[in-house]
């Protein structure tokens, strides 16, 4: 295998620096540079923090011998059952429900005080100081694990591995080297426990624009850490130029960031490998149903009862069948739909009030598709047996973003559901893509950051081809990206005044996109502008664009009918790869030819 000059600089620079810090873009060879590590120096003894079971379960099977591949929490877990008296045999998620109940507080301070208690241990903090009723529960919600009174989470005995860590209080193995994986969605805790470890060379490795569990409490430690020695893989194997052209416009524009990602010359081929990655589990629901509808193979890459689970037992809650809610127990507290959407939007949880919706779409049939996702889902675990192996090109491939950070398919369907950029530009205080860029640096909302990454994530797993159904392309094919945003936002803004009159506050990234479809055909409407003008294009409209364009029909004409501007309509079928750029371009310009003599001739 041809090593690269990058990694041939980070292989030499283990013996020389204490801390190296390598910023690795997608499909880099991030992994395999961590390999070539561990086998230029075989007579260390390496640790391999990985970031989850798959990635620790891959590593497992190609690292040398001298590396022990470990999760943190793995290596947590461990330490805790061997060392303590803590049992970790029963683990449990509690909501602000069971608190509530369990403390006698309100619900309300229940909820603070789950969030409080999440925060301390995912913090690097010793103590939970503050006195207030809701800080007085997190910390008694803690004692009462360490004592062993209710059930451990697996935030607890991390947390707890670190307390005993920092203070010395438990033994610890000595390493060479140790290698932190995805150091970008690392949590204090987390990069808290790395630090207290003991080895000669520490590395963090991972791609700051990758980090997409801030709401976990994640928090980039890419850009945090000092260190000796700052070193990029920026070579791209995986993706073609293409790719790489929408990857570095959205890191760009953005991100702000200033290392381009290059690419590998590779010759064109026909797609073998299918994938399809949306923001929700309630648009992969959506997908399962159009598959089954017409008859095409479909795997989830996740257990099919992760993405059914929730939105089945909010099924059971709304046909009074709560006798069969398992796991979501606190849905039990719920007597109808209202209460339920109440309850979504105060905490604002978002995957539940997608679950509602898909239930009241397709009732009882979720239940079919549930079984009929299950069966293939076993089916590929099961592939050398039973031959599914061999329909590889037919097979498409189901995610969230989420689950799909280190995968990839040659060709990628990128899903309709993701936050649009200028209503994440807009919740962050800022009213133009300027404001933004001048704002980045101080800007606090790391969720909201979070869904560009997210985008990022999901365009870079493809390898060959984009099908570009999300409308932030619109964004990434612009000529003036800042003109188009910064449009967008001032129409964004206008819907949160709208709404503001009506309701309380709320974000325009949380607004139902039912909602936004109406605000802005009535203000479309008002402007003497057509009526779906800005509005996200439903797959019917893209269709009947692309076959009137076939059929020669005027762009005048389509553009009429489908009640939008000749520049969408354009633009719609240049993202579709319709037509070319050439085309949009001279098309633009007749049209704009044609106007200029009717308004002569007028």
């Amino acid at each position: 295998m041809k090593i690269t000059t990058q990694q041939k600089d980070i292989i030499n620079a283990v013996k020389k620096y204490n801390t190296i810090k390598i910023n690795a873009f997608a499909g880099t060879g991030k992994t395999t540079t961590l390999k070539l590590i561990a086998n230029n120096y075989k007579n260390d003894k390496i640790l391999y923090l990985a970031f989850n079971s798959a990635i620790k379960q891959e590593a497992s099977e190609i690292f040398p011998n001298n590396t022990f591949v470990k999760t943190t929490h793995g290596l947590a877990y461990s330490a805790i059952a061997r060392y303590t008296d803590i049992n970790l045999s029963t683990l449990k998620t509690y909501r602000a429900i069971d608190i509530s109940k369990k403390f006698e507080i309100s619900y309300n301070q229940a909820i603070s005080a789950l969030k409080i208690f999440e925060a301390f241990c995912n913090s690097s903090k010793l103590e939970i100081k503050k006195d207030d009723i809701e800080h007085k529960t997190a910390k008694q919600l803690f004692n009462n694990m360490l004592l062993g009174q209710i059930a451990p989470t697996h935030s607890f005995y991390l947390k707890y591995y670190h307390l005993l860590l920092t203070q010395e209080q438990i033994p610890q193995y000595k390493y060479d080297i140790i290698m932190l994986d995805e150091a970008q969605d690392t949590n204090e805790v987390t990069l808290a426990i790395f630090e207290a470890l003991e080895a000669k060379t520490k590395i963090y490795v991972g791609d700051e624009h990758q980090q997409i569990y801030s709401f976990r409490g994640s928090s980039n430690a890419l850009n945090k850490i000092k260190c000796d020695k700052t070193l990029y893989l920026s070579c791209s194997f995986r993706f073609n130029n293409t790719i790489a052209s929408y990857a570095n416009r959205l890191l760009q524009t953005f991100k702000l960031e200033k290392v381009e990602i290059t690419t590998l010359d590779k010759p064109k081929q026909k797609p073998q490998t299918y994938g399809y990655i949306s923001r929700t589990n309630a648009t992969l629901i959506s997908t399962i149903a159009s598959c089954i509808k017409y008859r095409r193979p479909y795997v989830t890459i996740r257990d099919p009862k992760e993405i059914f689970m929730l939105t089945m037992e909010v099924y059971y809650l709304l046909h009074n069948q709560k006798q069969n809610i398992k796991f979501n127990r606190f849905l039990k507290d719920f007597h109808t739909e209202d209460e339920l959407l109440e309850y979504a939007k105060e905490v604002e949880d978002y995957e539940l009030k997608s679950a509602i919706k898909v239930v009241n779409q397709y009732q009882n049939q979720i239940f079919d598709f549930y079984k009929i996702s299950d069966k293939f889902y076993l089916a590929w675990q099961n592939r050398l047996n039973n031959g599914f192996d061999k329909r590889l090109n037919e097979i498409l491939f189901l995610t969230t973003a989420h689950t799909a950070k280190g995968l990839e398919w040659d060709n990628v369907t990128i899903a309709d559901d993701f936050s649009d950029f200028a209503d994440l530009i807009l919740d962050m205080q800022c009213n133009t893509l300027k404001q933004f860029h001048q704002k980045y640096n101080k800007l606090t909302s790391n969720e909201l950051l979070d869904e560009f990454n997210l985008f990022y994530v999901a365009i870079t797993r493809a390898k060959q081809e984009l099908v570009k159904d999300s409308e932030n392309f619109h964004y990434l094919l612009a000529k003036n990206i800042s003109k188009v945003i910064n449009s967008r936002i001032k129409e964004a803004k206008e819907d949160l005044i709208t709404v503001s009159a009506t309701t309380t506050k709320v974000k325009s990234t949380k607004l139902q996109k039912e909602e936004k479809e109406l605000l802005r055909q009535q203000q479309n409407m008002q402007n003497n502008k057509p009526k779906n003008s800005g509005l996200k294009w439903k797959l019917e409209d893209k269709i009947k664009a692309q076959t009137m364009y076939n059929k020669n029909y005027p762009i005048i004409k389509i553009a009429q009918t489908l009640q939008r501007t000749t520049s969408a309509i354009l633009a719609e079928l240049y993202k579709s790869e319709i037509i070319t750029k050439a085309v949009q371009n001279k098309l633009t310009q007749m049209i704009k030819e044609e106007k200029f003599y009717a308004s002569k001739i007028l």
